[in-house]
This record gives structure tokens, sequence and C-alpha cells, in this order.
């Protein structure tokens, strides 16, 4: 039998310890999508001004604690593209709670006359300006199983007739009848003394007729009346665009840019359209744009509190471990004294005894500052165990024998060795920081107004009016926890990767 020898040719392929990490790295799926949480998040700091709708400071006291805005895809039954519908905000009398309605702005009405002949204004078109409506309102209550007319009305609604009554507008006449409790109540307390009424329970329904009246045309700067009905009618959209241009931001801090990644075209400039994905908070402003305008704050932080606390912990560790003798007893007996002291306890008394009346910015850097002073002790002590062990090694005393100086064996062959550690140690400590301020914040000692971070939104948000009817504002804290959640992946991660058993 003969055989067949197949000769295979193998190449070698030789990886650097960077590939190796790499494809260890890439091995843990909760890391790999953990960094592109955070690399998402970091380009949204980087972007803000792209990325924000609104100006972040701009308010809006008619929308205050507007909830997210309601996008449609139809329009009277057919598919569009997405648009929004201006809301107004208005209090209950009676529950004084705030409630939000759309808006419908008629932009075309197709009127049908007394005589039967119909006719079709459109605003901008054969000189209309504008319309407005005259309505009666009869208001009504049933009483011992009989109806009585308790008020009449006329009412000029405007625009607004749309936003609640779309039967006016279909059959000219429309009328609404409820028991509802709160509608009883309001309506006893009016006419207990007029009809008797010994409680609410008396009033059996309440009615309330609306008849169009009037329409009023303003056309080439004059008014015309006309008695009829409106049969048919298109109202005002504002569509939802990509790459529109509004407010005016600096892309990269630098340069003026009014070009924002989406937003709402109000092409009418109209004080009632808005385009809040996340909500409004108290004074109106957009809840999204505050947060990406935060993440600034909340993420660099993290970032520089970290380095900080890095360089000092290489300074202090580094010296104390290749020096010893009194230099190391001296540097490690403070190390020690600052983490007798809990970290939050010494954090809040850091900066208790500075200035509250600091610019944010100022106290952007004193935050900065207080999160380094209170993490470096403890990553020192592990630099110093470190360098203790990595001076016995042959290829310092090699560096020792031809006559480098301490300083040059310290920072070029010592201190880079530990690289790794610091590198693991980093990415588990920047949610510390990130969660130190966001305490502070809280606490009404971090960041003020007219600046936002994560935990002063948070902080805003303390309230039980918001946490039952405002629940959007609470969203700041989602993205503390998913930034936190990612960094401790990717610490995971990375301290896997840069095990020597899993590079292979």
């Amino acid at each position: 039998m003969a055989q067949n020898n197949n000769q295979m040719d193998f190449q070698e392929k030789y990886l650097s310890r960077g590939q190796l990490i790499w494809r260890a790295f890439l091995k843990h799926k909760l890391g790999v999508g953990a960094l592109v949480v955070l690399i998402v998040l970091y380009l949204m700091a980087l972007f803000a001004d792209f990325l924000s709708p609104y100006n972040p400071a701009e308010q809006s006291l008619r929308h205050t604690y507007s909830p997210p805005t309601k996008v449609y895809r139809t329009y009277k039954g057919q598919r569009t593209k997405p648009y929004v519908l201006p809301s107004m905000s208005y209090v209950d009398k009676i529950t004084y709670e705030r409630t939000y309605k759309e808006m419908l702005f008629p932009r075309r009405l197709v009127i049908e006359k007394a005589d039967g002949t119909r006719m079709t204004y459109e605003l901008g078109k054969d000189g209309v300006e504008s319309f407005k409506f005259s309505v009666n309102r009869v208001e009504s209550i049933k009483v011992n199983g009989q109806w009585y007319d308790v008020k009449k009305s006329p009412a000029i609604t405007d625009y607004f007739l749309f936003n609640y009554n779309e039967n006016v507008l279909n059959k000219g006449v429309s009328r609404f009848e409820t028991t509802s409790a709160v509608a009883q109540e309001m309506f006893f307390k009016t006419y207990k003394d007029r009809f008797g009424l010994t409680s609410e329970y008396d009033v059996e329904a309440v009615a309330v007729t609306e008849i169009l009246d009037s329409i009023v045309i303003k056309k080439d700067g004059k008014f015309e009346m006309i008695k009829g009905k409106v049969v048919d009618y298109d109202y005002k959209t504002y569509p939802i665009k990509w790459f529109i241009k509004s407010w005016t931001g600096k892309l990269l801090w630098l340069f003026p840019s009014k070009l924002h990644l989406f937003g709402v075209d109000n092409y009418d400039n109209n004080q009632f359209v808005k385009f809040y994905i996340m909500g409004a908070d108290l004074f109106g402003r957009d809840v999204f744009s505050r947060i990406v305008f935060a993440s600034r704050i909340s993420l660099s932080i993290g970032l520089i509190g970290v380095f900080i606390t890095i360089a000092f912990a290489l300074v202090f560790g580094g010296i104390s471990g290749y020096y010893g003798g009194l230099v190391d007893e001296a540097f490690m007996r403070f190390a020690e004294i600052i983490m007798s002291i809990p970290g939050f306890y010494l954090m809040i008394m850091l900066r208790a005894v500075l200035p509250l009346d600091l610019p944010s910015t100022q106290i952007y850097l004193l935050i900065v500052f207080i999160l380094s002073f209170i993490g470096w002790a403890g990553t020192s002590r592990v630099i110093r165990g470190l360098v203790l062990s990595i001076r016995e090694r042959e290829f310092v005393e090699a560096a020792v024998a031809i006559g480098l100086s301490n300083w040059k064996v310290l920072t070029r062959h010592v201190l880079p060795n530990t690289t790794t550690y610091l590198i693991v140690n980093a990415t588990l400590r920047i949610p510390g920081y990130i969660l130190g301020e966001a305490g502070l914040s809280f606490l009404g000692l971090g960041i003020r107004e007219p600046q936002a971070s994560w935990g002063l939104m948070l902080a805003q948000a303390q309230d039980v009016y918001v946490i039952t009817r405002a629940s959007w504002l609470l969203i700041p804290g989602v993205f503390i926890f998913v930034t936190v959640l990612a960094f401790n992946f990717v610490g995971d991660a990375l301290r896997d990767a840069l095990d020597p058993r899993s590079l292979g």
C-alpha cells in the first residue's frame, strides 16, 4: 500500500507582550463590552456641545418638570417622519398637580359656511395670517335625575381649542359627560347652596357642552368673521432632524458652532415646542443636555484624581522603598495617619474647612485635590512593597554596578516595573473618585449651579414629588451606576490579562 506523505509547513509567529495582553483581554467579554461603554461615555463628554440639542443652562418655566417628549410617527393615519407637538402645562386647581397637554396649532382649515359652501384657509397663503375661534361653553350638573345649566360663558380659545376637543371641529357641537369624584366635588362646593346639596354624591354627573359660534380669520392685516363649522383641518407638526442648527456651542472648547447632532425643527419659533428626550427639571432645562455636560466633570474628576494619586504614590512609595531608613519611617507613618481616618469623613472635613462660596471652577479643582489626597496613602504602601522586591533583582544590581545614580536606577528600572499594578489600581480607583464627587455634590459640598455634575443632578432629585411624578430626574444615577460598573469590569479584565498565566 502506497502511503502519501503530506508535508505541511508551519510558520511561527512571535507576539510581543503587548499583543499577548490584548489577546488575553479580548477573551474577557464583559471587559470588552465595558471598555466600549467607557469609550462612548468619554466621547459623549468630549463632544458635549455637539450632542446637546439645547443649552444646558437655558430655562423654560413653561416646561417645568416636563416629561420626556412623545415622538409621533403617524399623521392622520399615514406613516410619516418622526415629529413632536407643542405642549403646555397647567396646575389643576383641585389637586394642585402640574399636568402637561399637547396642543394642535392649525395651519389649514376647511370651513363649511351656513349656505353649504366650503372655503379653505392656509397659513402663509393668500394673505392668511392667523385663526381665532369663539366658543360658547355650557356647564351642567345632574341632580335628582334632572340636568341643570349652571354656567354659560363665552371663551376665546384661540389655538387652544384644538388642544382638547376635536369633536368641535368635526360636528360643531361637543358634549362631555363625567362622573369623576374630582368634578363632583368641585361643582358641589360651587353650587351646594343653590341646590341645597348635602354631599358631593348629590351631583350625579357633570356635563360640559361647547358650541362653535364663530371663526375669525386674519387676512392681509384685516379680520374676517365667518359663521360655520370646521369640517377638515391640518395642524402644525415639528419634525425631528439630524444635524440641525440651534444654539451656539463650542466644539472641543475652541470652535463656536451651531450644528448639533439632532433636534427639533422649530421653524416658526413656537415657544411651546421642546424636544426633551429625558424630560426637563424644575427650571425647564433639558435633562439630557445637562447629563451630557455633567459627564465632563464627573468623568474627568476620576481620571485627573487618579493621575495625581499615582504621582503622589510613586514619589512617596518609591522613595520609601528604595532608600529605606528614616525616610521610609517618616513617609510611611504619615501615610498610615492618612489611612487611619475614614475616607468619606476626611473628604467632608477637608471640604468643610474651605470657603463655601467659591466658584464652580475652583470647587472642581479643590474636589480633585481632596480626592487625590485621601487616595494616595494606600497605593503608596503597595508601591513601597513592590520597590523593596524589585530593588533586589539582578538587573537593578547591574544598573548600580555600572555606575548609574540612585535617581536613574529608581526612575528607569524600578518604578517602570510597577506599571502593571498601577494600571489595574487606576481602573479600580476611578469609580471611587466618581462616587466621591457625587457624594460631595449630593450633600451640597461639591459642584454648584449653574454648572452640573451627575451628583448635583441627583441631589436635586431628592424630593418625594420628583420620585413619584418626575422620576426621569433620577437618570443621572443610572449613568453613575453604569460608569462605575464599567470601570470595575475593565479593571477585572486587565487584572486577568496582565496575569502571566493568562498570556499563553
